[in-house]
């Protein structure tokens, strides 16, 4: 029998891949430390999500990554998510009326998640935020979320060289038919490239673009 307050194996699993996405090319003994699991536990999990794919071993090191089996994943999840298709169109709008780049996140418990972005086709980008997890309210994205549960109007967040060096989020949300926040929509871009002449014009862009998303989201 279980004992109470006990974690299943998938969630040993889950907190095992998370760990992995956190902390990338670790070994069972940093694993098991990390995760509070004994070596021998940590060992059969590895060694199932290794057959799966899920997890690879490095055969130099012996340590583990994750595998291309989980990208494959991910991106199916992406595909599948039913408002990016709508999306993209006004994305690229975006993109090509700033010249920057537009992302979009949704919210994961207490952080959100990078899942799709319309790259700027300038010289100088932002290093990717694709796949990639940060504290909610460290990021514009996350602030604008996380504020419009509480406001029935599309506010825009700014953040300046707070999450990331040298660059700046602009971010607003994306509505589904109930009003309900399901996404932010971003402008990520290099704080040298982002001047105060700008800021309304994104901040005004970003608000349509946003509201013409979830007006589409809700026909």
């Amino acid at each position: 029998m279980k004992k109470k307050g006990a974690k299943t194996s998938i969630e040993k699993a889950l907190d095992l891949i998370e760990t992995l996405k956190e902390k990338d090319n670790l070994g069972v003994t940093e694993l098991s430390g990390i995760l509070g699991l004994n070596k021998n536990n940590v060992f059969r999990i590895l060694a199932t999500l290794e057959v799966k794919g899920i997890v690879e071993q490095d055969k130099d090191t012996g340590h583990y990554r994750l595998g291309m089996k989980l990208l494959s994943l991910e991106y199916a999840y992406i595909k599948n998510l039913p408002f990016l298709k709508k999306a993209k169109p006004f994305m690229r709008h975006l993109r090509n009326r700033t010249l920057e780049s537009v992302y979009i996140s949704v919210l994961h418990k207490n952080s959100v998640v990078y899942i799709y972005s319309e790259e700027t086709k300038r010289s100088v980008l932002v290093n990717s935020r694709i796949g990639k997890r940060y504290l909610a309210e460290e990021t514009a994205a996350g602030k604008a979320i996380l504020k419009s549960k509480k406001s029935t109007e599309f506010i825009v967040e700014e953040d300046i060289e707070g999450a990331e060096p040298e660059v700046v989020e602009l971010a607003t949300v994306i509505k589904d038919e109930t009003n309900h926040p399901i996404a932010a929509l971003s402008i990520i871009a290099p704080s040298e490239r982002y001047k105060k002449e700008d800021r309304e014009f994104m901040r005004s862009m970003l608000i349509e673009t946003g509201r013409a998303i979830s007006e589409k989201l809700s026909l």
